[in-house]
């Protein structure tokens, strides 16, 4: 198929819903809280939670009714902004021009400035929490422990500020998607691990997995590569998420996308490397590729550890649209998955290219 009929069918799937169907949840409630306004632009000083949040909304510039939401979110070195406007971080604004309602969330690390890429968003999280830019991996400490059963403060405002959105503009409650890239990533799995009736899918791009044992014990960080070497197809237990894993995850379709060999992170001296997406994305693509209910694609590429840099905004506009052609709700049954941008190989299951396969 050349690239101008996947265009077209692509963008039919936009539109269209599949005729399969299995039982709705509850609906979406739109709402702000007391007295808020929500507007196109920056939205600031949102309460959630005892604090005061931000995020951009950027309506859908062909004014489609319902419809489907976008949410974005960066990871630890790039602001905000830059993952709305700039090309080499995403530019994930621009997929209002192709019918989406695009929701900015700003991290807590920044106090509320979209511009923020200092030390604040860069380093060891606190409360319970792994690292600093999202709340997206639980502590190996005791401190820890209270957010095995509990998404946190981040999951929750996310919604908040898309049922907030939803009071001003029409938006489509069975096509809420939510994707990042490393930190950001990180905290979509977590989203959709915690919140499978509410979102209908996503996009983790690099994400964490933070690999346990069975029991869920820590891992140092070789040790959990090899674990999961060790076994490639295995489903591995996880802090990204709730402990234990949950047995079964709602109607929703997810996109994991891995950089290739160099997607790797170095924390700098005395630490060195610190994260290796290749055990972090197989481990996510095991887990959401048996659940009975989700379409799981699993994407690799070459970029490295950071957003897609090849045919980026055709690659996002693929993406966006590949998520929006399958409504919450939909049966995962009977997929057919439309060919990618150059420079990515993207297919329904598990990664298969990570390690040598079994047999």
């Amino acid at each position: 198929m050349n690239k101008l009929a996947v265009s077209a069918a692509m963008a039919l799937g936009l539109l269209a819903r599949p005729a399969i169907a299995v039982a709705a949840g509850s609906p979406v409630k739109w709402e702000c809280p007391d007295g808020y306004q929500v507007h196109e632009g920056l939205n600031v000083d949102f309460p959630h939670k005892g604090m005061k949040r931000s995020f951009w909304v950027y309506p859908p510039a062909n004014g489609a009714s319902p419809a489907p939401v976008w949410v974005p979110l960066t990871g630890t070195v790039e602001s905000t902004n830059a993952n709305l406007t700039s090309s080499r971080s995403g530019a994930n604004a621009l997929m209002a021009q192709q019918g989406f309602m695009v929701i900015g969330p700003v991290r807590q690390c920044a106090e509320g400035d979209p511009a923020y890429t200092g030390a604040g968003c860069n380093g060891l999280g606190s409360d319970g929490w792994i690292w600093r830019p999202w709340n997206e991996g639980r502590a190996a400490n005791p401190s820890g422990e209270q957010w095995k059963q509990d998404a946190g403060p981040d999951a929750s405002f996310f919604q908040a500020a898309i049922k907030c959105v939803g009071t001003k503009w029409p938006l489509d409650p069975d096509r809420l998607y939510i994707g990042g890239i490393s930190s950001g990533g990180t905290m979509t799995n977590r989203a959709l691990l915690f919140d499978s009736d509410f979102w209908a899918g996503g996009m983790a791009i690099s994400g964490e997995w933070y690999v346990t044992r069975d029991d869920g014990t820590v891992l140092a960080f070789n040790d959990a590569r090899s674990f999961v070497a060790a076994d490639p197809t295995r489903i591995v237990q996880g802090r990204v998420g709730p402990y234990p894993l949950p047995a079964r995850l709602g109607p929703m379709i997810v996109i994991t996308v891995w950089g290739g060999d160099k997607d790797m992170w170095d924390c700098g001296p005395p630490i060195g490397l610190c994260a290796d997406y290749r055990p972090a994305t197989q481990a996510s693509s095991n887990f959401f590729a048996a659940q009975p209910d989700v379409v799981h694609i699993a994407c690799s590429s070459s970029h490295g550890h950071m957003w897609p840099q090849i045919n980026t905004q055709a690659f996002n506009t693929w993406a966006l649209k590949t998520l929006a052609s399958r409504p919450k709700h939909t049966s995962a049954k009977d997929v057919v998955l439309t060919p990618p941008p150059d420079g990515y190989q993207c297919h329904i299951g598990r990664f298969t290219d990570h390690y040598p396969q079994p047999g």
